[in-house]
């Protein structure tokens, strides 16, 4: 059994016993086995572990960093919303918990694999942060090692800069978790999976000739990919990148050409265009165009989809990029009621800094950008 409450108070202690007392009133939840928490930045960083296991007394939680967290089809800003976890049979759940990943890149990326490997009857769900911009590169680079994929989804934690750093934390086991993921392991749960894009390519076909990083520099014979963007925005006064978060990259599977993944635009230089993920040269992209109504088609294709792969869930995740958020507008909400009202299930997610999945053949992690990924879970 699975509830979900939250809290928008100021005060972290308070939010926190808000909640308690909204679990204590709820007559259908009388214990739980874990919780998972998602926090706004404005709650003071080294407090949170203490008082999630002050209020509550447990040490089973996972706690991280979203700007705007959901609890079922509303859209909680600056708060927190808590996701209870009562096992009816033989579920539980364990934690996998990787820091420091910037430093140690391959010792963690080992460490990692062997974790999925040793676990690949379980479902997990990653939550991650943006671990210095590392994070992307480090999804696809376990995705080339011999590890089960489809059984794995999640999302890259939300919140704000301030100064050098950007707070996409998680907190666990009394830990504050700055530079890397926590893994949770659901044992004898079943778990299905499903994709939303909804944006259609438009245009040309590009073929990514120099980049590096998250930076395109030059497409086919040697043109500039940040001329072509700075025409396609001509005309447009007070340009703001978030204008070409209507338009994403597509970039192209190189065996069958279908989408592969979406990538958001962050920044136009002189000679770059940047983005919310890696880039490569020798893809194949093209521009693509979505608005509300195509973003919500696709949820439900994507609700469809579940529901046939997992009728029944007992919960399901949202893991949904805040760049697909700006471009519903005020329609962000029909997301989860869609879900909702196709799987009848509760619902717990946020809106991410990218989302970790795997490609349409279940082949290979991926990290996507303005998609939303939708996960169903019930207990075996």
């Amino acid at each position: 059994m699975c509830r979900i409450f939250h809290s928008e108070h100021p005060s972290l202690l308070h939010a926190m016993e808000d909640i308690r007392l909204q679990y204590a009133a709820d007559r259908q939840l009388d214990r739980f086995d874990f919780i998972l928490i998602g926090v706004s930045c404005r709650y003071p960083v080294w407090d949170i572990n203490e008082t999630i296991v002050q209020v509550f007394d447990t040490e089973e939680y996972l706690a991280f960093h979203a700007t705007d967290a959901f609890d079922n089809e509303e859209v909680v800003h600056h708060g927190i919303t808590a996701l209870f976890i009562r096992f009816e049979r033989q579920g539980r759940v364990e934690c996998f918990v990787q820091d420091g990943i910037s430093s140690s890149k391959l010792e963690a990326l080992e460490t990692t694999a062997r974790y999925l490997q040793d676990h690949s009857e379980a479902s997990h769900l990653m939550i991650a942060g943006l671990c210095n911009a590392q994070l992307a590169f480090f999804i696809e680079k376990l995705g080339r090692y011999d590890v089960p994929t489809g059984n794995l989804q999640g999302g890259i934690s939300s919140g704000f800069r301030s100064g050098d750093e950007v707070y996409t934390y998680q907190f666990c086991r009394g830990e504050v978790i700055r530079d890397g993921f926590v893994i949770l392991t659901f044992h004898n749960v079943e778990m299905a999976t499903s994709i939303a894009m909804g944006f259609e390519p438009v245009g040309v076909q590009y073929t990514v000739t120099k980049a590096k990083g998250y930076r395109i520099y030059q497409v086919d014979n040697h043109q500039s990919f940040a001329y072509t963007i700075e025409r396609l925005m001509r005309g447009i006064d007070d340009f703001a990148p978030e204008y070409l978060w209507y338009t994403p990259v597509v970039v192209l599977d190189e065996s069958d050409e279908n989408l592969l993944t979406l990538r958001t635009f962050r920044e136009k230089g002189k000679e770059w265009v940047e983005f919310y993920g890696p880039v490569k040269e020798g893809q194949k992209i093209r521009l693509s165009y979505g608005e509300g109504e195509q973003l919500l088609n696709a949820d439900v294709k994507s609700a469809s989809a579940l529901a046939q792969q997992l009728p029944d869930p007992e919960i399901l995740f949202n893991f949904s990029c805040i760049a697909r958020q700006y471009v519903l507008e005020k329609v962000h909400k029909e997301e989860n009621r869609i879900y909702r009202n196709f799987l009848h299930a509760p619902l717990f997610g946020f809106f991410t800094f990218g989302e970790i999945g795997h490609d349409s053949h279940k082949s290979s992690i991926q990290f996507f950008n303005e998609t939303s990924l939708l996960t169903g879970m019930a207990e075996r």
